[in-house]
């Protein structure tokens, strides 16, 4: 098992620009099955990509229709593009990525397969044969390095789990709550983003956000990586980590940079910071909790939102899922940050879609400060923690 044409499809080494974004842009490929809204009005379904499978003929990411019953492709396109001038490899690469619900893996396009995709999404038309290779190359790197990333989450959090890549979405256009606040204190906005859904195996799901980073001035540096190099793509970063839609996912993000800290768990990337102090300079003293705050907060999530975080984990198509988050996030704003949550309120009663859009966008970037400041409330504790035990040994 494990040998399907599906596969997470992520970066080239193209540089990203400003209007394109991804440098092989996915905004054309409609995950119609996530538990979010998202923009076009294209037709291509991600059968196995993203979270909802509605219609009975599935198709991978490369809008190639797949026959159910085995994962395979109906008819896998390996033929030469028409104007294609240059014969290109059609040897599929296994990932070490484990696919849910079969014992194998995920299997990689082969260079034929991913330069037809391109071409008949309208996107290859400046891709020459010869840089495909190349392409491909990073392509399957940046999936495995994303892989290790989630993989680092899982074992640390929920060890023995034998969690397992089940379905995914590229979502290029729409900016995670964080990566939203992140720019407003001088990081640079990531060119992509990817949502991926891992399964354990007590049947549970998890889904992860990874937002994609660019440095410009790192690109000279990259070389042509082998499939699990770490260290020759410098100018791609990556940044995972489990999406808020549930209260353990909440209590995962804030614990996991927690075991880093103590060097209880793998290291995982983080964006670079931004260029200047302005993070350092918005922080304010009266903004820090206290970890009496921090638990008493969750324990009123807890007992709040718990219907909320039932409905997230239990919808069965896109209208519920978009429902359920939304109900999610608007719980906890009301007790994170009631004026936003009754921010919210009022757009929904205007009809104000870019109202409505700008106050959800506040709600979200709410509940990323809570985390923030919770991890740090956590963080701080631990060193004091360390220091008190250091002087004991040290007095003894």
């Amino acid at each position: 098992m494990g040998n399907t044409s599906s596969t997470p499809a992520v970066a080239t080494p193209l540089k990203p620009t400003a209007q394109e974004g991804c440098p092989v842009k996915h905004s054309n490929v409609a995950p119609e099955g996530c538990p979010v809204k998202h923009s076009g009005n294209t037709t291509s379904v991600v059968g196995e990509g993203c979270p909802v499978v509605k219609k009975q003929k599935v198709y991978n990411v490369y809008s190639q229709e797949i026959d159910p019953t085995n994962n395979m492709p109906s008819n896998p396109n390996q033929e030469p593009n028409d104007g294609q001038k240059y014969p290109l490899n059609t040897t599929r690469v296994t990932s070490t990525i484990p696919k849910g619900g079969t014992d194998g893996t995920w299997t990689y396009p082969s260079e034929q397969m991913f330069f037809n995709a391109l071409r008949r999404k309208g996107k290859g038309e400046d891709v020459h044969e010869g840089h495909v290779q190349t392409i491909v190359s990073i392509h399957n790197n940046m999936n495995e390095r994303a892989w290790n990333q989630v993989a680092a989450w899982e074992e640390a959090l929920h060890p023995g789990s034998d969690s397992k890549l089940l379905r995914f979405c590229g979502r290029p256009d729409d900016l995670t709550p964080i990566a939203r606040l992140k720019t407003l204190f001088g990081y640079d906005k990531p060119f992509d983003r990817h949502d991926w859904v891992v399964v354990r195996n007590d049947n549970t799901e998890q889904r992860y956000v990874i937002d994609y980073y660019f440095d410009d001035d790192k690109a000279a540096e990259d070389a042509v990586p082998r499939l699990h190099d770490v260290t020759s793509v410098k100018s791609i970063t990556m940044y995972a980590r489990p999406a808020v839609d549930s209260l353990s996912a909440v209590v995962d993000r804030i614990k996991f940079p927690l075991l880093n800290l103590l060097g209880t768990a793998p290291a995982v990337s983080f964006p670079p910071p931004p260029p200047s102090d302005e993070a350092d300079a918005s922080a304010n003293n009266d903004d820090l909790l206290t970890v009496e705050q921090v638990n008493a907060t969750f324990g009123q999530i807890q007992a709040n939102c718990s219907k909320c975080f039932t409905n997230v984990q239990t919808c069965a198509d896109e209208v519920a899922c978009t429902q359920a988050a939304t109900a999610l996030q608007f719980c906890m704003a009301n007790i994170l940050c009631k004026p936003d949550a009754v921010q919210f309120t009022a757009a929904l009663a205007s009809g104000d879609e870019g109202r409505i859009e700008e106050a959800y966008a506040a709600m979200g970037n709410c509940v990323d400060r809570f985390e923030v400041r919770s991890r740090a409330a956590l963080q701080q504790q631990a060193l004091e923690a360390a220091r008190k035990v250091s002087a004991a040994s040290q007095s003894a």
